[in-house]
């Protein structure tokens, strides 16, 4: 309580210096929130990030038509980093509060993997040292360190999510969501559509995976996400709407290359025919399943997987599906029936789980404008 008023108090007197000085176009002085006493002004947002980039990039992944100004877009992108802004120092003083820690020899790890990503060697400090000038305008020590602090808040939401089991008895978070899933729970999801576990054959289908290295920044995730799945440009809805994969995904192809980051890869199908489920992976299967058996778009779901270098990715994926062939159904007693259905339910809780972590986080430790984002 004393320091939710503390910063509420701190919020006043700062509106009144920036109302004392008068109103200003350009927004430099705005405050736009406050985290734990501190201001987060408009200026500081925009002086994190170049905004130009995302303004090409919006244009191309939204349609974005030549007449609407950059500072139009300006304003509709600060306001849309903001609640990402926040999030980031919410969970940097979470991470603080319970001192966790990412050691050298993970980030060694990270760093030899994003290296071998982009063919230079371990021991090129040359050549590293370039290509990070030339992408980031950073030095080898400033990108460990920025990479090091989004591990570090990947890390600490994971934990309040549930992806890690229960938590330690070193990290006594007060915001924690489980990820379990139990027995009861699988079966209530079978019974309540059990003819999508029919065995289907001679399937018909493309798919869109999205992957991104799992330290990737919250902000780099959600934007990317977005490019797949939110609104009535994203490569979901332009397939939707009859449009060919390599169409609807040009905007995505041309975020990724603007975004510059190692190890994210867009994986999309040829068509194929696949004889039964024995040539899909179990996601892949239920999508198909997910949908009618003369064709359609599945809806998107995530994933997460390791590659045999340790790296860990998170992403989206989704189904299109030409045809398929249904027969008979499997059984509840089926291993692979129970095994698949929890997965799905785990990946689906996980995302809920970070969105409830956000959430509470947002209500607890900032106090933002109620025009700009809902509490």
């Amino acid at each position: 309580m004393k320091r939710l008023l503390t910063a509420a108090i701190c919020l006043c007197l700062l509106c009144a210096v920036v109302t004392a000085q008068g109103d200003r176009a350009d927004g430099a002085n705005e405050i736009l929130a406050v985290v734990n006493g501190k201001a987060i002004t408009y200026q500081e947002i925009v002086g994190d990030t170049d905004l130009q980039l995302e303004i090409n990039a919006t244009r191309i992944t939204q349609r974005v038509p030549p007449e609407v100004p950059d500072r139009e877009l300006e304003k509709q992108l600060v306001f849309q980093m903001l609640q990402s802004y926040v999030l980031k120092k919410l969970l940097d003083d979470e991470a603080d509060r319970i001192q966790l820690k990412i050691s050298d020899a993970q980030m060694r790890g990270v760093i030899t993997r994003q290296k071998k990503l982009i063919g230079i060697g371990d021991y090129d400090i040359k050549a590293w040292a370039g290509y990070l000038k030339e992408k980031y305008n950073l030095t080898p020590s400033e990108y460990l360190n920025r990479t090091r602090g989004e591990i570090r808040r990947n890390e600490i939401l994971n934990y309040m999510a549930g992806a890690y089991g229960p938590l330690p008895a070193q990290y006594p978070l007060e915001i924690y969501f489980s990820l379990s899933v139990t027995p009861g729970e699988v079966r209530k999801d079978f019974e309540r559509d059990a003819d999508r576990w029919r065995i289907a054959r001679n399937i018909d289908y493309r798919q869109l995976r999205l992957l991104y290295p799992a330290e990737s920044s919250i902000d780099t995730k959600r934007k990317l996400v977005n490019a797949v799945v939110e609104g009535d440009t994203s490569v979901h809805a332009r397939v939707e709407k009859k449009e060919s994969l390599e169409n609807a995904a040009e905007g995505l192809i041309k975020l990724i290359q603007d975004l510059s980051l190692p190890g994210v890869k867009l994986e999309i199908s040829e068509r194929t025919v696949a004889k039964d489920d024995s040539e899909l992976d179990p996601t892949a299967y239920q999508m198909v399943l997910s949908v009618s058996p003369k064709g359609g778009v599945s809806e998107v779901g995530s994933v997460r997987e390791t590659d045999d270098e340790g790296q860990q990715y998170e992403g989206v994926m989704f189904v299109q599906l030409f045809s398929r062939e249904d027969g008979d159904r499997r059984n509840f007693e089926s291993p692979k029936v129970q095994q698949s259905i929890r997965t799905q339910l785990e990946n689906q809780r996980l995302i809920q789980n970070r969105a409830k972590v956000e959430q509470a986080l947002m209500k607890r430790a900032a106090i933002v404008p109620e025009k700009l984002f809902a509490r």
